[in-house]
């Protein structure tokens, strides 16, 4: 955030809840500058993004927890928020605990589908640790594979599978007439499907599932997938990538008013939640960005909400929001992937050289001041 602070905000305290990327930038960029506290039921960071990786590669589960601890100290409180109350201006934890703040930034995120997120309830890092390690052995033995979803999610598992499993038959189901929704071009959404079936994946467009529901309970078993136009494909393993749930429990009873449709809290252009001057929302959370929610924009909300918390400590005007426009790396295995900057289309050379390697691992390991295991 660059060398100056407000002396003003020494000693005020700024409550954080929710460790994904938005809490953790907004953590790093105010430690130091006032009274901190970031709050998450989980004693460590779970680096999605990397996730995926995690279930083709021996080992890298490991990788994908990231402790608070040696990061934020006595800053990181392990709970889980069960309330918000804006009127006394504090928070409640499942313990009953209630931690008072002068400003709060709410950054819950969303839950998804397996493995690239992890359910609300899924507290033990050691836990999910082995259930990445149980997911790649049930992979290694399947011999077919479908992949609902043809979002980033479902794309990079597709992705991540044929290149390090190259054996598997992968079928990817979508069921719009294109790969990844939202402000994309042709030529990205091309070169994504075209590397997709060099790798061998066989892509099924504008089809739709009819068996969700019977593909839910199934859980892991054996199964057969049906889409309206006929298709039946027999599978080993089914993953359902579609759909994020906005993780909304710390603030639906108290802040019901302030969601939109899908859970989000509504936001104006600094990024405070309508209404409450000292209360932001970013990240997931947020209805900011509603066509490309990601860990960057998640990052970028951070660096916002930290200068306004900064200035309305000093009493100065706030800065605006400012979306970024299209900008997605979208890895398709470690050798592939693609680009797409505004309307610049730029390649797999470069994903790969900025996302599809390492998935950003190195990054946020030192961004929370430790090495990544090996």
């Amino acid at each position: 955030m660059g060398s100056w602070y407000s002396s003003n905000l020494k000693e005020k305290h700024v409550v954080i809840v929710g460790g994904g990327y938005g809490g953790v930038a907004a953590a790093n960029h105010l430690r130091g500058k006032c009274k901190l506290t970031l709050i998450d039921p989980k004693e460590c960071m779970h680096h999605c993004v990397a996730s995926l990786r995690a279930v083709v590669e021996p080992g890298y589960a490991k990788k994908i927890f990231i402790p608070y601890k040696p990061a934020f100290g006595e800053s990181f409180k392990r709970g889980t928020v069960t309330e918000i109350d804006v009127a006394t201006k504090k928070v409640v934890l499942d313990n009953g605990e209630a931690i008072h703040y002068d400003y709060l930034v709410i950054a819950t995120g969303t839950t998804g589908g397996f493995p690239g997120k992890l359910g609300l309830d899924m507290k033990d890092v050691s836990r999910a640790v082995d259930m990445y390690n149980d997911m790649l052995q049930k992979i290694k033995a399947a011999e077919s594979i479908v992949v609902i979803g043809g979002g980033p999610v479902g794309v990079e598992l597709a992705g991540e599978i044929k290149t390090d499993l190259a054996d598997k038959q992968v079928t990817l189901i979508h069921s719009k007439p294109a790969l990844i929704d939202g402000p994309f071009t042709e030529p990205f959404r091309k070169s994504t499907h075209d590397q997709l079936g060099a790798l061998g994946v066989n892509v099924l467009l504008d089809q739709k599932v009819t068996n969700l529901k019977d593909l839910e309970s199934a859980g892991w078993a054996r199964c057969t997938v049906e889409t309206e136009k006929g298709n039946s494909i027999k599978a080993d393993l089914v993953f359902l990538c579609a759909g994020m749930k906005t993780n909304t429990d710390a603030y639906e009873n108290t802040l019901a008013e302030k969601m939109d449709d899908r859970g989000c809290l509504i936001v104006n252009e600094f990024l405070q939640v309508n209404g409450l001057e000292n209360v932001f929302a970013i990240g997931d959370c947020s209805s900011a960005d509603d066509e490309a929610k990601m860990g960057y924009t998640a990052s970028l909300h951070a660096y916002t909400v930290a200068w306004n918390i900064q200035y309305l400590a000093d009493g100065k005007s706030l800065t605006a929001y400012r979306p970024p426009g299209p900008l997605m790396v979208l890895p398709i295995g470690r050798n592939g992937g693609e680009m797409q900057y505004g309307t610049w289309v730029l390649g797999s050379f470069v994903a790969r050289m900025i996302k599809s390697k390492d998935l950003f691992t190195r990054r946020f390991w030192g961004e929370m001041r430790q090495s990544v295991p090996m």
